[in-house]
């Protein structure tokens, strides 16, 4: 079983004027791991995880901007400002090293981070975090139509940032769709009722357009440098399927790929197989 450390901080910093929370727990001096949240939700899906780390590592979950209890900032956001401000935290903490699990927004945000600084990074995770074309699935057809003409199809997204939808998205291939904690997807539903949260929220789901284009890089650069990688995936998830865990190993055949009977948010049913799968990665990255 995983060892349990619940005295979690929760702090809040300006990076670049931008005031950034982020979740700790754990021994700084131990190897680190740090968890980038997905949409709709933030570091407070991984309240679970992190407990079933931080016996052994230092975990650090940032809220992005925008997103959980991080400031909204001025103007639009995009997956390379998300990057930069990440890596910012990163450096104020003094974290120079570090394993990246990557959840939904996590991968683009991610692997922006460890193509910059590949130094930086002692390991992947990613846990239904996509970075090939194979995996996209097909609820994510409307939003490429609304790429093609924002103005003619904006009622997709405003659809995709609604209450009902979050709701979906948090139950989306889960074996029981009553599974997820009603306080936490309340909490996402309602910081995107906020205009402002939720004009960032577009913002990064207009921006995401520019991930696929920068498939091709990301699997380059994981067959170039081969981290020890764990694609750790909710097998059932509607929106990144299995094929994009089977990438990885692609990519890197190293790579170990760990798929699961559950949905997108695969750790609310399979929280302690998915632990025990990232406390092995974190054995081989920090041996």
């Amino acid at each position: 079983m995983s060892e349990t450390h619940r005295a979690t901080f929760h702090r809040t910093v300006p990076v670049e004027g931008v005031e950034m929370f982020y979740r700790e727990a754990g021994d700084p001096a131990r190897p680190a791991i740090v968890l980038l949240p997905g949409h709709p939700s933030s570091s407070h899906a991984y309240t679970g995880l992190i407990d079933r780390l931080a016996g052994r590592w230092h975990v650090l979950a940032p809220d992005y901007p925008g997103y959980g209890f991080s400031a909204v900032p001025g103007g639009a956001v995009s997956f390379d400002r998300l990057a930069e401000l990440t890596s910012g935290l990163l450096e104020q903490l003094g974290v120079e090293r570090y394993v990246l699990y990557m959840f939904d927004f996590g991968a683009p945000v991610g692997m922006r981070m460890a193509t910059s600084h590949p130094e930086r990074i002692a390991g992947l995770v990613s846990q239904n975090g996509n970075i090939a074309l194979e995996g996209l699935g097909e609820p994510l057809g409307p939003l490429a139509e609304w790429w093609g003409d924002r103005a003619a199809h904006q009622a997709t997204v405003e659809q995709f940032l609604s209450a009902e939808s979050t709701r979906m998205q948090w139950a989306a291939g889960l074996r029981d769709v009553a599974a997820p904690d009603p306080a936490l997807v309340a909490v996402d539903v309602a910081l995107l009722a906020d205009p402002a949260r939720r004009a960032i929220a577009e913002s990064l789901l207009w921006d995401y357009q520019t991930n696929p284009a920068l498939y091709p890089h990301w699997q380059g650069w994981l067959g170039e440098h081969r981290p020890p990688t764990l694609a750790v995936w909710g097998a059932r998830d509607p929106f990144f399927t299995s094929a994009g865990a089977e990438a990885y190993r692609t990519a890197n055949p190293d790579a170990e790929i760990v798929l699961l009977d559950t949905g997108h948010f695969a750790l609310v049913e399979e929280l302690e197989a998915v632990a025990e799968a990232v406390h092995g990665l974190l054995a081989r990255a920090y041996a």
